[in-house]
């Protein structure tokens, strides 16, 4: 696992000793996703840069790594899991190899297959490649995005870094906000591929390479190399055949993740994606597996019990930390320093300490990451097939009774936002019951209100994921696609890579191993969910490795009390990020519609935390890089 840097120019503005300063400068600024060893390569007009987390092969792994006449060279962040196979493939077609490192593996494919080798190496990562007789440069990024890469370019220069950090900290460009990324920004709680907060610095979307031809500089290409495919007619209706293919993949992903030659773990949530990685791993392993959890001193937050119960069933060698209030608040800088672009998702602030806590034990965690977004595990998915009971109640009642009723109680609770949201949501058509529930932070209308812009735009890239296989799929894995491509990547993804590599943890998503979400696209819908229960086939497949209260157990977030926060802790803060003359310079957005969330929510006629915190984060970012 590493972070990687570089820098191409087409003016010959910089001379080679400048090129080198830049790398290390842009290496610097990532030395968390790896402190142990630094790597630079330059020739010419390009500057090729990595830090080094070492997980295989600790002696001789180190980056760049070169082909074996020299005519190649490439950095890498990752892992790949296929490389032993790939390895034997590669050495009986007459590749010789100076390391055991999977790095090697991934140039040497390419050298033999070129493109072509993007489609069958399986793993994370994010990697760049340099041709060095044809003056090439390819950039290449994973299949669902569990690596980050950034990248910009303007007419004499390209750069790209595993972080937004590593190129603001050339200081080569001018930092503009884009407009349309804030506005997804505050409706969505993240910004999604290829977006960034920044104008001119882009995301490589998931599955995607960059090719840059040195020679010309306007022969560079964005090409897509890998897709996830919905198609009815691949679908296998054999439930005790799923199930068994299943099982055999997911004891193999999880088999492949576990290659290390470092301490390895594993999180432990207690729900049931991590609870069946855990139990995979400890029937592989034959030694008791480390597990990791973070408890918290509110019930209705605290997961540990759950937690607690599979590790006893799996007899792993379990960690607990229960958190207060003070914990998680003390953290809120450090928080803040590892977010690269504005982030609102608040389970990020656990996420780093169970990270911060594994780190004294191991190097390496796999999680259950990609479970839900899969297999259909959010009750989000369940909104239509509560829609459609609530709309078989008699119109009369529904309108002069139950809704009266629910307006009645004040939206702080959560069992009156779900009820609310359910009403609201079944008078609209599906996907716009979709549509809105991908949403966490502001509505598209509460955007407007908040954003001073005439151009606030809904967020397209959900239609666009969701019509793509309109006509091929139903409807749940039209939504699921749209997840995989959005949240999973910019969301769920970004959260654990962040706060992970803040600590230089490396985690590793079995679940997202090509053979399971691949293999995932084949089993009919009414397996994935079948009536109220989410994650059926998961359930079914593995109930053998599952204790049964967990089965049952309904799902919980990995959330905090930010509402309570905003009323305590964090109030008078938010009021200093906030304040008049600030938002006024800052010009951005409207001071009075600020004051009406803020009040309604102090007033508790309104839980507005999760909008707050939206705002907050943004703030607390924006002053970070502009101020």
């Amino acid at each position: 696992m590493c972070g990687i840097n570089g820098f191409l120019q087409f003016d010959n503005k910089f001379k080679t000793n400048e090129i080198e300063k830049i790398i290390k400068k842009m290496n610097k600024s990532i030395i968390s996703r790896g402190p142990d060893d630094e790597g630079i390569y330059i020739n010419k007009n390009i500057g090729l840069g990595m830090r080094r987390l070492s997980i295989i092969d600790l002696k001789t792994g180190n980056q760049p790594i070169f082909n074996e006449d020299g005519s190649m060279v490439i950095i890498f962040n990752g892992e790949l899991y296929n490389y032993k196979d790939l390895k034997i493939d590669l050495i009986n077609k007459g590749h010789l190899f100076k390391t055991t490192t999977d790095t090697e593996v991934v140039l040497h494919a390419y050298e033999e297959y070129g493109e072509k080798s993007f489609n069958f190496i399986k793993g994370m990562y994010a990697f760049s490649i340099y041709d060095i007789n044809e003056e090439k440069l390819l950039i290449v990024r994973d299949r669902l995005g569990e690596k980050p890469l950034y990248f910009y370019k303007d007419e004499n220069k390209f750069m790209f870094s595993s972080e937004l950090k590593g190129i603001l900290a050339t200081n080569l460009i001018n930092k503009e906000i884009d407009k349309n990324a804030l506005s997804h920004f505050f409706q969505l709680t993240y910004i999604p591929a290829p977006n960034t907060i920044l104008k001119n610095i882009k995301k490589l979307k998931p599955g995607y390479y960059i090719e840059i031809k040195m020679e010309n500089y306007f022969n560079i290409s964005i090409n897509q190399y890998w897709d996830l495919e919905f198609n009815n007619s691949k679908l296998i209706y054999d439930f005790e055949k799923i199930k068994k293919n299943l099982r055999e993949k997911m004891f193999e992903a999880v088999e492949k993740c576990m290659i290390s030659d470092v301490p390895l773990g594993a999180f432990l949530s207690g729900g049931i994606d991590s609870s069946i990685i855990v139990g995979i791993m400890s029937k592989i392993s034959s030694t008791p597996i480390k597990t990791f959890n973070i408890g918290f001193q509110e019930k209705q937050f605290d997961e540990s019990e759950r937690a607690k119960i599979v590790s006893k069933f799996n007899k792993t060698e379990h960690y607990t930390k229960i958190l207060t209030e003070k914990d998680l608040l003390d953290l809120l800088d450090d928080f803040f320093e590892y977010m690269d672009e504005p982030f609102a998702d608040d389970s990020a602030i656990p996420t780093y300490l169970v990270s911060k806590y594994a780190k004294n034990y191991v190097k390496v965690v796999l999680t259950g990451d990609g479970g839900d977004e899969i297999f259909g595990g959010y009750s989000k998915y369940l909104i239509n097939y509560y829609s459609e009971k609530y709309n078989k109640i008699p119109k009369l009642i529904r309108e002069k009774i139950i809704k009266n009723i629910i307006n009645y109680f004040s939206n702080n609770y959560n069992i009156t936002r779900k009820l609310k949201k359910v009403i609201r949501n079944s008078e609209k058509s599906i996907f716009e019951q979709r549509k809105e529930l991908i949403k966490l932070g502001y509505t598209y209308s509460g955007t407007k209100e908040l954003i001073k812009s005439d151009t606030i735009s809904d967020v397209s890239l959900i239609e666009d994921y969701y019509e793509k296989y309109k006509n091929q799929t139903d409807e749940l894995s039209q939504t699921l696609y749209t997840d995989i491509k959005m949240v999973l990547e910019g969301d769920m993804l970004a959260k654990v890579d962040r706060m992970s590599m803040a600590n230089s943890l490396e985690t590793r998503a079995p679940f997202l191993y090509p053979d399971i979400i691949e293999f995932s696209t084949k089993i009919p819908s009414q397996y994935k969910i079948q009536n109220k229960k989410t994650k059926f086939i998961l359930k079914e497949t593995f109930s053998d490795i599952l204790p049964k209260k967990i089965i049952s157990a309904s799902k919980r977030g990995f959330g905090i009390p930010i509402g309570k926060w905003f009323r305590g802790d964090l109030k008078n803060e938010f009021l200093n990020v906030t304040n008049r003359k600030f938002i006024e310079n800052q010009n951005l957005f409207n001071y009075e519609y600020i004051q009406k969330i803020f009040n309604e929510h102090q007033n508790k006629k309104e839980n507005r935390g999760r909008e707050l915190w939206t705002l907050f984060v943004f703030q607390k970012w924006y002053k970070k890089y502009f101020e």
